[in-house]
């Protein structure tokens, strides 16, 4: 015997030990990796191997023989058809943010009665399996300490196993249902009692049989009692209706539901799990058989519920019946753990909180976590209430096997879900009330003490049914032949009602609107939850005024402050896509604080106007449609997949097209945009899409407004307009033509706008006609040298004779003024000559590259000084001074009359520019290489937006009939033709610099001088 305060201490360790792991889970201790690894979701579903598997399976398989194996290749069955079956249900509740099988049940009909009759015969059901793991532990202790300690110890286990599960699974989680704690410590118990169950079977063969040879001759001389192992299965005495039930016990059971659904597990995780499990299961049971051939050869008048911890101990193996006595904790303290946190949360979703609304209106995060810890505690209690107040005969197995026909009355509801749109709420709660019913009076009732003057003779018989078997028969087939199986009859009596009430009341009534529409999105597999269902805010003031109604002010500024701030959306978005994405996060960020049912009350009820407004547009549905397809939200498959790589092909093509393409819906929100309409407003898609037109930046409002209102009143075509855009002005071409409906719930099925920017083209056409221009400009200028040639040619012959003919006393100053009259009509005819050539060619040449007629040394400041002369002989103009700083050295190869030119337009500009008496600057240095001049006055300057057209033709600043457009022009393309540059800087009121860049003469400078000189 082990003494019980071992057993004690064990049971307080192995709790501890469970609560390290989970705590190391929930703090992120464990790699998070690890703790959300695939295999770790396998083994959390081997809770389903609860103390029935550990200690009861021995005793079924002695009274029931390979019948035992029905329970696991029930969930074997449920893992292949998983595809069909599991990954619905999963799609189904990750796009519906559903948590449990009442939340789901209760979407799907559309029904809070349907959702609390599930949740409240969940908690019932649950009661006889509860109670059967308090009942393993009590006889656990009592096998291995004796009797009179066991209660103690089981209210002790009771205690803790509430104290762990309140700190560990009564905490809502910020992320909808993971869990990892609970996750992490299920699944370590789960390799922890795999490992022992092991250990114990590998003991009973080697130490009752000494080994396999051992064993095998033992079988050989019990041959009968080994073929009627098979005699049940032959015979069908409980095989298929045991198949069904733990088919159905292997996902509709709170913790196979909880664990595999709730917790956040995804596609791949729970595809892995589906072979996983079974394997788990399958290494799991084959000890029982070994176990069970040890006990009877070793203790055959013993229980062989107990066989798992007496044949360590018959062996004297105390440490082997300690680690087994520990894997019994953990098998029933998982089972319990993650039930009564099923059961607590269905419970407060579905029971409670919908009748106590306004409690939550005050510290409701605090009040939900002490109503779940509550609640945990009431049924962790109530199962042990319930074990203390049953009759303690029978098998182990038999409270068990109750709940699982208990929760088998779910199927037809599930299947309904899955495969039946025709199923409606009155159907399917009439169909569990039968199912409810017949389970009650065929199982329930032989597990509850016998009340006097209501026992009924059947009942007395179901008893018997259930006493066979209390003391263990000294052969297995003796025993098996007294004990015919008792959950075949309830099972299918009770399915076929339940089945059948649900197809007869179905059929008679039809189902209601709201029920079709979720019996659509739960049948669909392409898309998720439709936009015509919800009701959409108008704002998110209104959104978290209707919020406060059930969590208050404080909560719901907390709750709607969080979701914007996930979702980067402003306070004052009244967009209704980004408003109904608001409230799809509302949803998930509130179900695991109030459940599912009561967060969508509260984040889709909306204000009414708002509500009706959205429920009606169609582009809002699309453009909700559009958002979900892009993020990748649901898995599509068939048909659907094909046509969202269609989508994504339309929309890549839509956002390379070179226009920019703005669809506006019926409602007058911008529904779709490309990249080069998003280029051209500057806002970005997410943005834009839908926006009202009214909130679009200038000049786009009311470009489109415009448009939109013409397209939809049947004008076609297109509207031209100049528009800044950034800080520059842009042509821009605006198509509209409006679209046909595409669904019979909108009157017109919106416009779209072509958004055509012609600023490119438009400059070309410009340059164009400047060229042009400048073609017939050379041509005047040809004709205009031709006809002022013939005149200069008498003036300059006059101008020699003068000369020539002069007297001596007048001699000097005649041919002096005769000189300069020789000298301007030669620089007249150099001009005429450069005209000419100009009109002939028309080429610029390449910087650096020196003319054959312009050969020279010419230093700057002979040539700055003979243009300030000839600027001062205007004696009509003002008198500006001029201060001239360039050095002897800045000399260049080039033509002196040009640059005389050059520089004469430039000082004319800065006097003409400049007040009477001003100063004008010219100032010479040389930089990298090049002789740089400044011509600076501090006259009125230029305004900018002219600053780069001035040196085009026939642009001047001069409001006089002077001015003519062509000095500045002129003056660059003489600069160009010397290789040179010529550039303005310039500030209204401050003045206005121009900067000549010319080549520095050198050796480079002379060879070329030299060569254009050989040149004929």
């Amino acid at each position: 015997m082990i003494d019980v305060s071992v057993l004690l201490l064990a049971t307080v360790a192995w709790l501890a030990a469970l609560a390290a792991v989970a705590l190391a889970a929930t703090r992120g201790r464990l790699p998070r990796t690890l703790a959300r690894h695939p295999l770790v979701l396998a083994l959390s579903l081997g809770v389903y191997a609860s103390s029935w598997t550990y200690y009861g399976g021995v005793g079924f398989a002695q009274r029931h023989g390979l019948v035992f194996l029905a329970v696991y290749l029930g969930p074997t069955l449920a893992c292949i058809a998983a595809p069909l079956l599991w990954s619905r249900v999963l799609r189904i509740t990750r796009e519906q943010r559903l948590s449990s099988l009442a939340d789901l049940l209760a979407f799907r009909f559309q029904s809070p009665a349907a959702g609390a009759l599930v949740a409240a015969f969940s908690v019932v059901a649950s009661m006889p399996y509860v109670a059967q793991q308090f009942r393993a532990t009590e006889q656990s202790v009592r096998v291995l300490s004796g009797p009179g300690h066991e209660e103690a110890v089981g209210a002790v286990f009771c205690v803790l196993l509430a104290l762990f599960t309140a700190f560990f699974g009564a905490r809502p989680s910020a992320e909808q249902g993971r869990q990892d704690g609970l996750s992490a410590a299920v699944a370590f118990e789960s390799a922890a009692k795999l490992a022992v169950l092991a250990a114990v079977g590998l003991a009973a063969v080697l130490g009752a049989f000494g080994g396999a040879a051992g064993l095998a001759g033992w079988l050989g001389e019990h041959a009968a009692e080994v073929e009627a192992l098979g005699r049940p299965v032959r015979e069908d005495s409980g095989w298929t209706s045991m198949l069904v039930i733990s088919f159905a016990a292997a996902f509709l059971l709170p913790r196979q539901w909880h664990m595999a659904f709730a917790s956040g597990a995804g596609d791949r995780a729970l595809a892995r799990a589906a072979w996983a499990f079974p394997l788990f299961l399958l290494a799991l049971n084959l000890p029982v058989l070994p176990i069970l051939w040890a006990g009877t050869r070793l203790a055959p008048a013993e229980p062989a519920d107990s066989y798992v911890l007496l044949v360590p101990q018959l062996l004297g193996q105390r440490w082997l019946a300690l680690a087994a006595f520990i894997g019994g904790i953990s098998a029933a303290s998982a089972m319990v753990m993650v039930t009564a946190v099923a059961l607590a949360n269905d419970s407060a979703t579905h029971l409670l909180l919908p009748l106590a609304r306004r409690t939550l209106r005050r510290n409701v995060y605090a009040r939900v976590l002490w109503l779940r810890r509550g609640l945990l505690t009431a049924i962790l209690v109530g199962g042990w209430l319930f074990y203390r107040a049953q009759p303690h005969h029978g098998l182990l197995v038999e409270s068990g096997i109750a709940s699982f026909v208990a929760f088998a009355q779910f199927l037809p509801g599930l299947f309904a879900v899955l495969f039946w749109e025709r199923a409606t709420r009155a159907g399917f709660i009439a169909g569990l009330l039968a199912g409810i019913g017949t389970w009650t009076a065929t199982c329930l009732a032989p597990l509850l003490p016998a009340v006097p003057g209501i026992d009924p003779a059947w009942l007395d018989l179901l008893r018997e049914g259930a006493d066979h078997g209390g003391h263990a028969a000294g052969a297995l087939d003796a025993a098996r032949a007294a004990a015919p199986d008792t959950w075949s009859l309830p099972t299918f009596v009770s399915l076929a009602v339940n089945a059948g009430a649900l197809g007869l009341v179905s059929l008679l009534r039809p189902p209601a609107k709201e029920e079709r529409e979720a019996a659509r999105l739960c049948r669909r597999r392409e898309i998720g939850p439709s936009v015509e269902r919800a009701t959409v805010a108008s704002s998110v003031g209104a959104l978290e005024e209707r919020l406060a109604r059930l969590l208050g002010r404080e909560a719901a500024g907390v709750e709607v402050t969080r979701a914007r701030i996930e979702l980067d959306i402003p306070r004052d978005e009244t967009r209704p896509t980004e408003l109904h994405a608001l409230q799809e996060r509302l949803h998930r960020n509130l179900s695991p604080l109030v459940g599912p049912v009561l967060a969508r009350a509260a984040a889709e009820a909306g204000d009414a106007a708002g509500g009706e407004a959205a429920r009606g547009a169609l582009t809002e549905e699309l453009r909700w449609l559009e958002r979900r397809l892009a993020r990748g939200e649901t898995r599509l498959v068939g048909a659907a997949k094909e046509l969202d790589l269609l989508r994504r092909w339309l929309r890549s093509v839509l956002a390379q097209l070179p226009l920019g393409v703005c669809a506006v819906g019926s409602d007058g929100a911008v529904s779709l945009v490309n990249r080069r309409l998003e280029a051209l407003v500057g806002v970005e898609e997410r943005d834009l899409v839908g926006a009202p037109l009214d909130r679009l930046p200038a000049p786009f409002a009311e470009l489109f407004a415009r448009a939109a209102a013409a397209a939809s009143a049947g004008e076609a075509g297109a509207d031209e307009i100049t528009a800044h855009v950034g800080g520059r002005a842009r042509s821009l071409r605006v198509h509209r033509a409006a679209l046909d409906p595409i669904d019979a719930r909108a009157a017109s099925g919106g416009v779209v706008l072509l958004v055509e920017d012609r600023t490119e083209q438009r400059a070309l056409e410009a340059q164009l006609a400047h060229r042009d221009r400048l073609a017939q400009l050379g041509r005047l200028a040809a004709g205009v040298a031709h006809e002022v040639g013939n005149p200069l040619t008498g003036i300059t012959c006059l101008a020699q004779n003068l000369r020539a003919e002069a007297d001596s006393a007048e001699r000097d100053e005649i041919r002096a003024r005769a000189g300069l009259i020789l000298g301007e009509a030669a620089r007249i005819e150099a001009i005429l000559r450069s005209l000419l050539e100009h009109s002939r060619t028309g080429a610029v040449p390449s910087p650096g590259e020196i003319p054959r007629a312009r050969v020279g040394r010419v230093a700057i400041a002979q040539v700055v000084a003979e243009a300030e002369r000839l600027i001062r002989l205007d004696r009509a103009a003002r008198h500006v001074r001029v201060e001239q700083a360039c050095p002897e050295s800045l000399v260049v190869i080039g033509d002196r009359r040009e640059l005389v030119q050059v520089f004469v337009n430039l000082l004319a500009n800065a006097r003409d520019a400049s007040e009477e008496g001003a100063t004008v600057s010219v100032r010479g240095r040389i930089e990298a290489g090049q002789i740089v001049i400044e011509v600076e006055d501090h006259g009125s300057g230029i305004p900018g937006e002219l600053l780069a057209d001035v040196l085009e033709p026939f642009v001047t600043t001069k409001r006089d009939p002077s001015g003519t457009g062509l000095g500045l022009p002129l003056s660059r393309s003489i600069v160009q033709d010397h290789g040179g540059t010529l550039a303005l800087r310039s500030a209204v009121g401050q003045g206005t610099t121009v900067v000549v860049k010319l080549p520095l003469a050198g050796a480079g400078a002379g060879e070329a001088r030299r060569g254009h000189e050989a040149e004929p």
